[in-house]
C-alpha cells in the first residue's frame, strides 16, 4: 500500500500539480486554527480539479488524540464584504472557535427551511450578515446540491475570503482527493458569482 506521501506524489503527476512539500498556511479557518500552526502535508498545488487554483493537501493535529483531515483550500477575496465568516459543518464533527486568532466573535445560525440541511450540516455566520445575501446564495439549487453531492464527511469554512474543504478521511484514493477539490472548487464557484451579483 502506497504511503500518504507517495499517493499526493501520484496525484500532483496525474493531475498536474506542483509537489509542495510541507506548507504552513497559518490560522486561516478554525479548522486550520486547531492545528496551532501544524502544516498541511504532504501538499500540492496549482489548478485543482474543479477548475479553481489553490492547494490540497493532509492536515493533522493532536489534542488528546490525532485528528486527520484531507483539505482544498482555495481564495475568493471578493466575498470578504459579503460574508466574512461562514461555516458549514458536518453534524458531528466538533471545530472550534471560540478563541483562536480572532474566530472568537459571536456567529449566529443560519436560518433555512430545509430540513435536509439542518440535518446534514450546522450552518453559522458572522453576526449582523445582510440575510438577503445569504438567502441568495444558499438557493434551493445550491441547498439541495449541497445536501445530495459531497462525500458524507465533507465541511467548508470561508474566512476572510479563504475557502478550505475538508474531507475527514486518513488515507483517501485519488477518486475521493478528486470528489474534494471539485465540491471546494463548486463551493468557491459559487461564493464568487454570489459576491459579483
Amino acid at each position: 500500500m502506497p504511503t500518504r506521501a507517495e499517493v499526493f506524489q501520484i496525484y500532483a503527476r496525474e493531475r498536474g500539480l506542483e509537489p509542495a512539500g510541507a506548507l504552513s498556511p497559518g490560522p486561516l479557518t478554525p479548522l486550520l486554527a486547531e492545528g496551532n500552526g501544524a502544516p498541511i502535508d504532504p501538499a500540492v498545488r496549482g489548478e485543482l480539479p474543479g477548475g479553481v487554483t489553490g492547494t490540497a493537501g493532509h492536515f493533522s493535529y493532536t489534542r488528546n488524540k490525532t485528528f486527520r483531515f484531507h483539505v482544498a483550500i482555495t481564495e475568493v477575496p471578493e466575498s470578504q464584504q459579503f460574508a466574512p465568516r461562514l461555516f458549514c459543518v458536518r453534524e458531528g464533527r466538533r471545530t472550534r472557535d471560540d478563541h483562536f486568532y480572532g474566530f472568537g466573535a459571536r456567529h449566529s445560525k443560519v436560518w433555512t427551511e430545509s430540513e435536509a440541511l439542518s440535518e446534514r450540516y450546522t450552518v453559522t455566520t458572522s453576526p449582523y450578515q445582510d440575510p438577503n445575501w445569504m438567502r441568495q446564495l444558499f438557493s434551493p439549487t445550491f441547498i439541495d446540491w449541497l445536501v445530495t453531492a459531497p462525500p458524507p464527511d465533507y465541511s467548508f469554512e470561508l474566512a476572510y475570503g479563504t475557502v478550505l474543504g475538508a474531507i475527514e478521511e486518513d488515507f483517501p484514493g485519488l477518486a475521493e482527493l478528486d470528489a474534494l477539490c471539485r465540491v471546494t472548487s463548486e463551493v468557491a464557484s459559487r461564493i464568487r458569482t454570489e459576491s459579483h451579483e
